[in-house]
């Protein structure tokens, strides 16, 4: 969904959060756009520098591991920001995982919006991963009421849940 949703954007300066492997920076990056990829795993962050050498892509990406975005100055800008974080309504704990616990109150996607919000560009376009489980009704009111329309990009649905993957940017932008 987000490989398919960013295929055709037009940017220069790409941020993705929870890299992870660093399929979706890959891609992006092979469009000779600046990308930043950003993990809080150091395991994901080495995972993404070793796919962009066996692609020959090393110095297009730059690779930061570190928790959100708060490594980076605030005025640092990014025409479009890229997001499947943990979104899955539990708490974290020894049993459940960092990389799919957001919190029962939707708190790791909160966040996420109040540290990457500030770094889009005017013009500049979220595309973030949800789940129907999590209040997904509470984040697109939160955002519209600081000025943001939120788009269902594209969704998958499943038999317990629908994966959405949202379109966020500001009112007064003309996407």
């Amino acid at each position: 969904m987000v490989l398919d949703a960013v295929e055709n954007v037009n940017a220069k300066r790409i941020l993705e959060i929870g890299c992870g492997s660093g399929i979706v920076s890959l891609v992006l990056a092979r469009r000779n756009v600046e990308v930043v990829a950003v993990d809080v795993a150091m395991e994901a962050c080495k995972n993404t520098l070793d796919n962009f050498k066996r692609n020959r892509l090393q110095g297009v990406v730059h690779v930061v591991n570190g928790y959100l975005a708060t490594a980076f100055r605030d005025n640092l800008v990014f025409d479009v920001v890229v997001s499947n974080p943990p979104y899955l309504p539990v708490d974290q704990s020894p049993v459940e995982d960092l990389s799919w616990a957001a919190g029962k109150d939707a708190s790791f996607s909160k966040k996420l919006l109040k540290n990457v919000l500030p770094l889009l560009s005017d013009t500049g376009v979220l595309f973030l991963v949800q789940s129907s489980l999590s209040d997904v009704d509470g984040l697109k009111r939160t955002l519209e009421e600081k000025g943001f329309l939120v788009e269902e990009a594209s969704f998958r649905s499943f038999f317990f849940e629908k994966i959405i993957l949202f379109k966020i940017y500001r009112k007064h932008s003309s996407l």
